[in-house]
C-alpha cells in the first residue's frame, strides 16, 4: 500500500538541504533518481500535488536514514524549486520517527541552515541556540557586533 505524500515547504537551496541532512545524521544522495517507497499506488490515498502516477518514485536526489528502509525523494518541481516527496506508510513509519509528520524536524534545520548562509552572504554573523521546546533561536549580529 502506498501512501506518497510531498511537503509544502519549497527547498531553494540544495547546500543548506545537504546541510541540514548531515547535521541530523540523514545521508543526501546526489543525482539518484528513484527513492525506496512501496512501488505503486494502489489508489487508496490522493496523489500529492503537482505529481502523477508516472513520476511515483522518481527524484533527482535522496534523503537516505540510515537503518530506514524507504527513503526521501528530493524532487524538482516546474518552477526550478525542490519539494520532498516520501512514502510514509509501513517502512515509511521510520521516516516520521526521525524527522516527524511533514518532515518538520528536517525542514526547520533546513531554515537554520538557510539563513545562517544567507546572513553570511549579506555580512552577518548567527549565533544560534538550541531552545528546550525544541525549537531554535537565532540572532544575527552585523560583522564587527554591533546588532
Amino acid at each position: 500500500m502506498s501512501h506518497i505524500t510531498t511537503i509544502k515547504t519549497e527547498i531553494r537551496d540544495l547546500d543548506a538541504l545537504k546541510s541540514a541532512c548531515t547535521e541530523c545524521g540523514a545521508v543526501f544522495v546526489e543525482g539518484q533518481t528513484s527513492y525506496q517507497w512501496f512501488g505503486e499506488s494502489v489508489g487508496d490515498y490522493a496523489l500529492p500535488e503537482s505529481i502523477t502516477k508516472e513520476q511515483l518514485g522518481k527524484c533527482s536526489h535522496v534523503i537516505r536514514v540510515p537503518g530506514v528502509e524507504y527513503e526521501i525523494g528530493v524532487v524538482q518541481k516546474p518552477n526550478g524549486h525542490w519539494t520532498l516527496a516520501y512514502d510514509f506508510w509501513g517502512p515509511g513509519q521510520g521516516l516520521l520517527q526521525k524527522f516527524g509528520q511533514g518532515c518538520q524536524h528536517l525542514l526547520q534545520l533546513y531554515a537554520v541552515h538557510k539563513t545562517i548562509r544567507e546572513a553570511r552572504r549579506k555580512g552577518y554573523t548567527a549565533q544560534r541556540q538550541q531552545l528546550k521546546d525544541g525549537s531554535v533561536k537565532l540572532v544575527l549580529l552585523a560583522t564587527g557586533g554591533a546588532a
